[in-house]
Parts: C-alpha cells; sequence; structure tokens
C-alpha cells in the first residue's frame, strides 16, 4: 500500500519527467544559469534537515516563491516539490514512532504531511524562509505525536492525494488605464475586449514598444509558443478562435522580461536594497525572492499584482490595430 509520501514522490516525478528541473527561476530555456540537475539529483543533494546549506535554503526559497506566484497548475507542481524536498527527513522518524505506539506507519506520514500543509497556508504568505522552513516540519512532528498520542489508531479511509489541493484559479480583470470609453461601463464582452487591446496597443506605440509586441504576434501565428503559454478563453472568444483557425490569445506579461533583478524590484515599489533586504530577513517585504545562484531575482508578475496592473488577456488584432490608430495620428 503506497502511504502520501510515496504519492506526493510519484506525482513529482511524473510531472518533472526525468528531465533537468529549473528550481531557481521555474524555466530551464529563460534560466541564466544553463547547468540544471534531474529533480531526482535535485532532491538528493538538498540539505534541509539539522545541517542546512546555504545553497539548499536558496532552492527552498525559490521553490517556495514559484509556490506561490506560479499559475494554477505550476502552484500545484512547486507546492509539491517543495513538500517532497521536506518528506526524506521523515522517513526514518515516522517509522520509529509508528513501531513503538503500535500504528500503521502510512497513518503517521499523513497526520504529518498535513501539518505540513498546515503550516505552509497559515504562515506561507509573512515569513521568513528559514522560519517557514521550521514550522512545516515541526507542525509535521507534532502532528504525528498528537495522532499516537490520542491513543486511537484509526486508518484513514479517503486517498491521501486529497491532502494537496487544487490551487485556486483566480479571474483576473481588465487593465486600468484612462480612456475616453470607460471600459467597465461597456456591457458586450466583444466590444470590451477590442477596447482594452486597442487601449494597450496605443501605449505601446507610444512608448516605442511596438516592434517587441509584433515580433511576439509573429511568434504566435506561426505556433512557435509553447502549449503551456497559452490562456484560457471564454466562450464568446472560442467563436474568433475559430475564424483564426487557432487561439492567438496573450496575457500582457508574456510581453515582459519574466523576471527582474533585486534591487530594480525594490526601487520600483519605492524602497532602496538594504531597506529591502532587511524586510526580507523579517518576513515582510511586498514581494517574493528567486535565487539564481547568488543573484536575487523578483517576478514581474509578482511586482504587477503589488502594483494593481491586471495582466489582462488580448488578441494580436485589437493591440495592432490600437498601435495603428497612434502611428495615423
Amino acid at each position: 500500500m503506497h502511504d502520501v509520501f510515496t504519492l506526493v514522490n510519484e506525482r513529482v516525478l511524473l510531472d518533472c519527467g526525468g528531465q533537468p528541473i529549473c528550481a531557481h527561476a521555474g524555466n530551464v530555456q529563460t534560466c541564466i544559469i544553463k547547468r540544471h540537475p534531474t529533480y531526482q539529483k535535485l532532491r538528493k543533494e538538498s540539505r534541509l534537515g539539522r545541517s542546512k546549506s546555504v545553497a539548499s535554503l536558496r532552492i527552498w526559497e525559490s521553490v517556495g516563491t514559484l509556490a506561490r506566484e506560479g499559475g494554477g497548475q505550476e502552484r500545484e507542481k512547486w507546492l509539491t516539490i517543495l513538500v517532497d524536498l521536506l518528506t526524506p527527513y521523515f522517513m526514518g522518524w515516522s517509522k520509529d514512532l509508528a513501531r513503538q505506539w503500535h500504528y500503521d506507519v502510512s497513518d503517521v506520514r499523513s497526520a504529518m504531511m498535513e501539518g505540513v500543509l498546515e503550516a505552509w497556508f497559515s504562515l506561507a504568505g509573512a515569513t521568513p524562509t528559514k522560519d517557514l522552513l521550521d514550522a512545516m516540519m515541526n507542525r509535521a512532528f507534532s502532528n504525528a505525536r498528537n495522532l499516537v498520542g490520542a491513543g486511537n489508531s484509526e486508518t484513514c479511509t479517503e486517498d491521501s492525494e486529497y491532502l494537496i489541493p487544487d490551487a485556486a484559479h483566480e479571474e483576473e480583470s481588465t487593465l486600468r488605464a484612462s480612456s475616453i470609453i470607460d471600459a467597465g461601463t461597456v456591457r458586450d464582452p466583444d466590444a470590451d475586449e477590442r477596447i482594452r487591446g486597442e487601449r494597450i496597443g496605443a501605449v505601446l506605440q507610444r512608448m516605442g514598444a511596438m516592434d517587441r509586441a509584433n515580433a511576439f504576434h509573429e511568434k504566435i501565428r506561426t505556433d512557435r509558443r509553447d502549449e503551456g503559454d497559452v490562456p484560457s478563453i471564454t466562450p464568446e472568444q472560442v467563436g474568433r478562435s475559430w475564424v483564426d483557425g487557432k487561439n492567438l490569445y496573450y496575457r500582457i506579461s508574456d510581453l515582459l522580461p519574466q523576471h527582474v533583478g533585486f534591487s530594480e524590484a525594490a526601487g520600483i515599489v519605492g524602497l532602496s536594497e538594504s531597506q529591502a533586504s532587511r524586510m526580507a530577513r523579517k518576513g515582510s517585504l511586498p514581494f517574493s525572492v528567486l535565487w539564481v545562484g547568488n543573484r536575487r531575482a523578483v517576478s514581474v508578475k509578482s511586482l504587477m499584482r503589488i502594483l494593481g496592473i491586471q495582466d489582462s488577456i488580448v488578441h494580436p488584432d485589437d493591440v495592432e490595430n490600437g498601435a495603428s490608430h497612434v502611428r495615423q495620428r
């Protein structure tokens, strides 16, 4: 019978598929570090027990950031990896506890897993990295002790995979920008979509960024983007995709760099680098940090959320039309 630790590990191996994994920025192709291990090697080399290594703590912090800030499925993937990095430190102790108290080891491990996730969901937002790691481990041990201390050896009748909930899929609203037309009052979804795209195209044209947007549009139209980057579309948008023969929609963040440096991110939110570093140690920094080797980076999507910039879905035709209107003026 598989216990929850085995199921979590199998899920991670299935997701990673034996390929190199980037635990710095989440994407092997865009990471500036060119050498990446497989997940099996990463897990074997990570030291998160009593003798924690600096490199392992940085990997832990980056994986935690990806687990908080990725897309729906990406959040689930990285949270599963985060949890699986801890389970090697629970194996021997859970066996000893089960043997001593005559419990099924799978019950003990389920209680530990529940404790790990309880700590994550209650503390992940505002707790320094090392403190979060310690809290998750301590909650796991406490839950196991409470289980055997209750005196009732029971077996969970639920599938252990229920302990890792599906990540919430957020519905994001449209970009806020000044316009003669208040897009919020437009009741026709198709008109609202076109207005939104044209406004963004006009902004990009004024900023001199339409060449980059046009190059990205060409990449979309020639099917050269990853399937995982294609946003889900509404029933109203299906008809337009049918005309094109493909889903050409994309998010505004697709035109932006994936990450910015720590110092630049601090400046964007009005902090000096030293202030941001102190806040990071206290766990009060408004954005999360990724470690890319010895350098700190910050997700652009994270900064967009902090600044209230909505990651809108647009169509290339609308963006190009908006840019064209500005050029004609």
